[in-house]
Order: structure tokens, then sequence, then C-alpha cells
């Protein structure tokens, strides 16, 4: 659709950028956080199997990182969005998602 001011020259990709800011600012923020604490989860050891604040902590950091991937999916599937984004922003809240399962599988 052109816009009615001839002197002003349509760009599509232009029209986009501007809300490719406001729409990716959030997911990145997310999967940001997500990487921290999966980093945590990763990172903390538990000192022996008598260790039980370890292994919650573990479980309770995969948990809310699982909580804010579904979130993350969620932004990253809305339609408005999916008109702006391509399809590999639901790449990384998808792997750090695995990788958490993964961890609070072995620990």
């Amino acid at each position: 659709m052109k816009p009615d001011l001839p002197h002003l020259p349509y760009d599509p990709e232009g029209d986009r950028t501007p809300l490719r800011w406001v729409v990716g600012v959030p997911l990145v923020i997310l999967d940001v956080l997500m990487a921290g604490l999966c980093f945590a989860a990763y990172r903390t050891q538990p000192q022996g199997v008598w260790d039980d604040g370890a292994y919650a902590g573990i479980d309770a950091v995969c948990l809310f990182v699982l909580f804010l991937g579904f979130w993350a999916v969620l932004l990253a599937l809305l339609p408005s969005r999916r008109r702006v984004l391509g399809r590999w922003w639901l790449v990384p809240p998808l792997v750090l998602m695995l990788l958490v399962v993964v961890r609070a599988a072995t620990v």
C-alpha cells in the first residue's frame, strides 16, 4: 500500500524497523535473562547427595527458565510479531529450555 504523498519514497522495510526494535527488545531481554539463569544452573554443583539446598536451587532456576521460555516463545509466536521478526527468534528460548530440562534431569 503506497502512501498518498508522492514526494516521500515508500520503503516497506523502513516501516518495520522501529517495530522490530519494539518487538525484539523484550525478547532479547528474556533471552539474556534465561541465558544467565541457565549458566547459573549449570555452574551450581551440589557438594554431595546430602546437599538438598543446591538441588532445590537448581530445580527452581530450571523451572523459572522454563517459565520465562514459555513467555518468550509465546511472544515470538504472536501474529503481530511474526510479521516483523523471523522464525529464528524461536531458537534461543527453545535451546535454553532444552538445556535446563537436560540439567534438571541429570542432577
